[in-house]
């Protein structure tokens, strides 16, 4: 049964939007009467709604509960444009676009570095804001509106009946889709995706956390606008009722219902939203909460929605052809800024969190093409150290040069372009993605698409996906996942988790790759192949930094190691050094003198 519903899924996609097109193009022609085709209206309409706030919460996951707001903005202005400035439904429509955008940008960049409950509250209010503007001004038409709003028309025809307007909400309709499909597979599509999962391990892998989503927000205010110039012209006449938070939360349980980041299942939750309470019109006052009682059904029987978003792809690099010499590509080619600076140097780097001093005067130094270990007891701040050099945590005090460039007090993902990437201590990918969008995401700071470009879907923003898609092949088959590239990170086996989120790191094409605790939680095996891995990512011109408990991985692979023990630097030098150096051995097993063999020290810590 499951191998026939999952063989039927594919051909369901291949051949069920055109299957809806042919019945959306003939549902007037079937309707019983005039009543349901505005029915398919309002369908329609709160199909683009949905679209709109579909990129918004479904892909970038903000919580807007204010979103009628931008279906107002782009109602009224083309209602005070085609009344008072006698312009026609086509020439307001850039203007209500326009403005819907602009007052995205006015209400998202001050609030989207808010999170969860507190974005959805300022949005809560500044969809009130809205409506209650509307209410008061004189050229809104007050409480009641403005009346005698032109019809839309094309060369003489007026959209005045049913059928010509359910039509014209089908076109606009399908206008949206195509530019919300293009943005949700582009390059901007993948980063919204990344920050829903994990916002700050999206930052730290080079996606602008505050700028990504605030085109999630401008997006979806443009088609809110869109939609609400499309309803004023629709019905002629507006108020402020039509825009109130009852018609935020419904456009909201579209999006919900139907699944989150799906298209289909958008579509599916307006039919539901929209069609069901007309369908249950026959049981009178109690048909609203017939229609409550299944939605809560609904949830309960299918949380995801109606139409779960299904698995980005099972099969990415089926239209690449061979792989060829593909990791040829991935050596170094990038000129040093200062081919004479080390390829990191850190001096007198101090953090200290209330009373508890983290990090205290480190220093130290690394060479192009070292590979160089921190090493220390637990909690000695090694990984403070690698937050403090990244960006995600602001240092006190002390200088981080990245290739002879202060990367100091930048932010996470300008480091990444910089030229610096890193892996966590515990694993942190974007789980609900199939492991090549993974490595897709990190290549963000390498891609040069526009937005324009995404929007459109040009030519050079389809070639560059096509290059890298090849280069992320190349980047899984570097670290032995290439036949496991369609399948969710959340089901990959933990090392393999582990040497996907190496890859994601490398598709930045970093100078500098930092290793926090890579082997924490591998098996022998696993060490020695991540051993192998380590010293073929030097074999590419990335220095390496790492941060490991196991003796026998640090010992075997480093150049040099550097000692951090209660946030201060206690010794540098050879392996060889460091494993007969007192004060470390006193650091890790707390003796009071002499020597320690070297089994012993392969076993640190204890």
């Amino acid at each position: 049964m499951t191998s026939h519903l999952s063989a039927s899924r594919p051909l369901l996609l291949r051949w069920g939007p055109l299957l809806a097109l042919v019945i959306a193009l003939g549902f007037p022609l079937g309707a019983p009467n005039a009543y349901w085709v505005d029915v398919g209206i309002g369908i329609l309409t709160f199909g683009m709604l949905g679209l709109g706030l579909n990129l918004v919460v479904g892909y970038a996951g903000l919580l807007d509960l204010g979103y009628a707001a931008f279906y107002a903005i782009g109602a009224y202005t083309t209602a005070i444009l085609s009344t008072a400035a006698h312009l026609s439904f086509w020439e307001t429509l850039p203007f209500a676009i326009a403005f819907s955008a602009i007052a995205g940008v006015i209400v998202g960049y001050p609030t989207l570095r808010l999170r969860s409950d507190y974005l959805a509250i300022v949005t809560l209010g500044f969809g009130e804001i809205v409506r209650i503007t509307a209410t008061n001004l004189g050229f809104t038409g007050g409480p009641n509106g403005i009346y005698g709003i032109p019809p839309a028309s094309i060369f003489g025809y007026q959209f005045v009946t049913e059928n010509s307007q359910y039509y014209l909400a089908l076109a606009f309709l399908l206008v949206v889709l195509f530019f919300t499909r293009h943005l949700a597979r582009s390059r901007l599509g993948r980063a919204w995706l990344s920050l829903r999962e994990d916002e700050s391990a999206s930052e730290a892998v080079g996606v602008p956390s505050v700028r990504v989503k605030l085109w999630a927000y401008v997006f979806g205010a443009i088609f809110g606008g869109f939609a609400g110039a499309f309803f004023a012209a629709r019905l002629s006449a507006i108020s402020p009722d039509s825009f109130t938070y009852t018609q935020s939360v419904n456009i909201l349980i579209v999006v919900v219902l139907g699944g989150m980041a799906s298209f289909p299942g958008v579509l599916l939750g307006a039919g539901v939203v929209v069609g069901l309470p007309e369908i249950l019109r026959f049981i009178s006052n109690w048909r609203l909460f017939v229609f409550a009682l299944g939605l809560i059904a609904l949830m309960l029987l299918r949380p995801q929605g109606l139409w779960p978003a299904a698995s980005r792809a099972h099969d990415p690099f089926r239209n690449l052809g061979p792989p060829g010499d593909d990791e040829d590509g991935l050596a170094r080619t990038r000129a040093p800024a200062d081919p004479n600076a080390p390829a990191l140097e850190v001096e007198g780097l101090r953090r200290r969190f209330g009373g508890v001093l983290a990090v205290d005067d480190v220093s130290f130094r690394v060479d192009r093409g070292q590979i160089v270990s921190i090493i220390g007891p637990n909690g000695a701040g090694k990984t403070t150290v690698f937050n403090c050099i990244t960006g995600v945590t602001r240092p006190d005090a002390g200088k981080v040069e990245l290739g002879g460039r202060s990367v100091r007090g930048m932010q996470p993902h300008d480091i990444v372009g910089a030229g610096l990437a890193r892996t966590f201590q515990g694993i942190r990918l974007f789980k609900a993605l199939p492991a090549f969008e993974n490595v897709l995401v990190g290549m963000y700071t390498r891609q040069r698409a526009g937005i324009l470009g995404s929007l459109l879907h040009t030519r050079s923003e389809r070639r560059e996906e096509r290059e890298s898609l090849r280069r992320t092949r190349a980047w899984l088959s570097f670290v032995g996942l290439e036949e496991i590239a369609g399948v969710k990170a959340s089901e990959l086996a933990y090392g393999d988790q582990r040497r996907l989120e190496i890859a994601r790191a490398l598709a930045s094409e970093p100078d500098v790759l930092l290793l926090d605790e890579p082997a924490a939680g591998m098996n022998p095996s696993e060490k020695r192949d991540l051993m192998g891995l380590v010293r073929r990512i030097r074999g590419l011109g990335v220095t390496v930094v790492l941060i490991d408990h196991d003796m026998n991985l640090v010992m075997g692979v480093s150049d040099r190691v550097v000692v951090i023990d209660r946030g201060r630097k206690i010794a540098e030098g050879t392996p060889e050094e460091i494993q007969h150096n007192q004060q470390v051995v006193d650091a890790y097993l707390g003796s009071d003198g002499g020597d320690v063999d070297d089994e012993a020290v392969n076993t640190w810590p204890s």
